[in-house]
């Protein structure tokens, strides 16, 4: 009997899971149980063409399935069938689908200087241990699950360095309880020092604990959850009357205020973490309309000198 593509798919991510991270495998697991698993339900290796697979993506976007869940779906796919056709008596298919890509030019969430110099006097002035991860975002552009697996250990007041080496998250798979896993950063880039300027400095000195081995964020043995700490970033924006945003508005505030001292693309992509500098490239460095009126506007001396 030929093997179902839906075995081929599970015995992938059961394999994998003495290779991945735990975050992966929940995320292949529940693409799997929410996207692939009914409607493959009795599709073999020999009925999987590319006819078959593209069908299935437009059926998927009619439903309103965003483009990046069907490509991570899609990949899925991919790789089940390139270890089916490694080790098993399985030809691999050609696979070319029209997918559509997402925009290119998506919205990034920031914090106008004044939101931002509002939010830091507040912080300082009032509650500094509470908020304490908000302040080390803005300052240092750290990711939120970065934050809280963050310890004092970390944090050399010496060296004046924040050394960023792991990230926390709940992982959530479909019928299973989840769990909290603190793991590697997202990407082995993401991993790096991070120098801590004057204004931070201070700011960490006097919530110096006496324990270095405690979180950052609690003082204690204990993690605060993501979730949890975004709640009270929320809180606080609206008691400051603060448009809301997310978090990680405050990663892109950081980045966009280096990008408006003119630091190089390379520095700040180190500073973030990002895999490549193009990465960083295609999600900050875009043209405003105010600068295409002020490049506009340069060529007057043209006429006018």
């Amino acid at each position: 009997m030929t093997r179902s593509l839906n075995d081929a798919i599970t015995n992938y991510i059961s394999i994998k899971k003495s290779v991945l991270k735990p975050s992966t495998i929940a995320r292949y697991s529940n693409l799997f149980e929410n996207h692939l698993k009914d409607y493959f339900k009795e599709t073999t290796l020999d009925d999987v063409t590319n006819r078959v697979l593209q069908k299935y993506v437009d059926r998927k976007l009619t439903n309103g399935t965003t483009p990046t869940v069907i490509k991570e779906a899609i990949l899925l796919i991919k790789l089940s069938l390139k270890r089916e056709a490694k080790f098993e008596e399985f030809t691999m298919p050609f696979i070319d689908l029209d997918i559509p890509s997402k925009s290119k030019h998506k919205h990034i969430e920031t914090l106008t200087r004044l939101e931002e110099k509002i939010l830091l006097n507040h912080i300082i002035q009032n509650d500094k241990s509470k908020f304490c991860g908000v302040i080390l975002s803005l300052l240092t552009g750290m990711r939120i699950g970065e934050i809280c697996a963050l310890k004092w250990l970390d944090i050399d007041l010496k060296k004046r360095q924040i050394t960023v080496n792991k990230t926390l998250q709940r992982i959530c798979v479909k019928n299973k309880k989840s769990i909290i896993e603190i793991g590697k950063t997202k990407t082995s880039s993401g991993t790096r020092t991070i120098p801590i300027c004057n204004a931070l400095y201070d700011i960490l000195l006097s919530l110096k604990p006496s324990n270095r081995d405690s979180y950052f964020l609690t003082n204690n043995n204990k993690p605060k959850e993501p979730r949890n700490y975004r709640k009270i970033y929320k809180t606080l924006l609206k008691k400051l009357k603060i448009k809301s945003t997310s978090f990680h508005a405050l990663r892109h505030t950081f980045a966009t205020r280096l990008i408006e001292n003119k630091v190089d693309i390379k520095t700040i992509s180190e500073l973030l973490g990002h895999a490549s500098t193009n990465i960083t490239i295609s999600i900050y460095v875009h043209s405003e309309y105010n600068t295409k009126r002020k490049a506009v506007k340069s060529l007057d001396y043209l006429i006018l000198k």
